[in-house]
């Protein structure tokens, strides 16, 4: 590794009612949890979705019954996003609220686990229990990550970063722009200015007084969880990428959106690597997924779309604006 990646830097985030501590480097981890001793206790909790259940969570209040763990002790979670998240889901939940600090293995804990956890499944439903943040502090060890990288986690990283510029600012979404041909490169000082830009973000959004601000960041999930419910060969970065793309011409269609910001998306995504999908899916199959999933959490049939870069609110859609817009999408990408 050159001199150039042998950095170390930090980066205070906003949360709503805190704020959290990243600290990004190489060889970080292993120092940061070395420096001082503590008496430690091993608990493993399986790998991928299977961390987020009610089933694992259950298992984990367990062991730190049995431990005899305290509100005055220290929960450290290290792996991917969904062991980070369930961490925080038991971590804000135990006496009350427990210090959790996570060294994420993968950019996603970082990128998405750190500041907005994802949600634990309740059996078949997917991502129906909401988990706050209980992270205090994050150790991002760039070796580390680097050494386990995943195409798919790094693919939906920059999905994420594209969907948390959307929502913030054209300056944001222009930050993005520019570093877009070195990310691709794993230039790794971009990489560590990017994640940070990106958490800084997403803690800003996420602790905003305004609730439409706070749930643009729904942008695209709806379309993406529809689309792989029906294609399960599809992966969830090109799922959610479809996802952006489809409804910035849904908010196209609409007039309010303009259709260069809908190409500089899609040249965003481009330059990111992030790839269109090719399936043979019916539009009618497609448009009930998607109002299943969306009536699955709400009441309401609001799609998150983007009004400008920068700019992304809940709306609701016609029927047949819907249809117009799903059929040619489908058309589009018939394998």
């Amino acid at each position: 590794m050159s001199e150039k990646t042998a950095m170390a830097a930090r980066q205070w985030v906003s949360l709503p009612g805190g704020s959290l501590d990243v600290r990004l480097g190489t060889g970080r981890l292993r120092r940061q949890l070395t420096d001082a001793g503590f008496e430690v206790t091993l608990v493993e909790v399986p790998a991928g979705s299977g961390a987020r259940t009610l089933e694992t969570s259950g298992a984990l209040f367990s062991r730190l019954a049995e431990m005899g763990l305290t509100a005055d002790d220290l929960i450290v979670a290290t792996g991917d996003a969904d062991v980070c998240s369930v961490a925080s889901y038991v971590a804000t939940q135990w006496c009350a609220g427990t210090t959790l600090v996570t060294a994420p293995t993968t950019q996603l804990g970082l990128v998405e686990a750190a500041v907005s956890p994802r949600p634990i499944d309740v059996g078949e439903s997917q991502a129906m229990v909401s988990v706050r943040t209980g992270v205090k502090h994050v150790l991002f060890d760039t070796d580390v990550v680097f050494e386990n990288a995943v195409r798919e986690d790094v693919l939906m990283s920059r999905v994420l970063m594209v969907v948390t510029a959307m929502c913030d600012s054209e300056k944001t979404f222009e930050r993005l722009w520019d570093r877009a041909e070195a990310l691709v490169a794993d230039d790794v000082e971009t990489l560590c200015e990017q994640l940070r830009d990106t958490v800084k973000t997403r803690g800003k959004i996420l602790s905003s007084t305004a609730l439409a601000m706070r749930q643009s960041l729904t942008y695209g999930e709806s379309f993406a969880r529809a689309l792989m419910r029906l294609d399960a060969t599809v992966a969830p970065s090109t799922a959610r990428a479809e996802a952006l793309r489809f409804q910035a011409r849904l908010s196209a269609g609409e007039g309010t959106f303009e259709v260069d910001d809908v190409l500089a998306q899609d040249e965003l995504l481009e330059m990111l690597e992030l790839p269109v999908a090719q399936v043979s899916i019916s539009p009618e199959a497609l448009i009930e997924a998607v109002r299943q999933e969306r009536f699955k959490r709400s009441n309401r049939f609001l799609l998150a779309l983007p009004r400008k870069l920068g700019r992304v609110r809940l709306a609701s859609v016609t029927d047949e604006r819907i249809a117009e817009h799903v059929a040619a999408w489908c058309a589009s990408r018939e394998g």
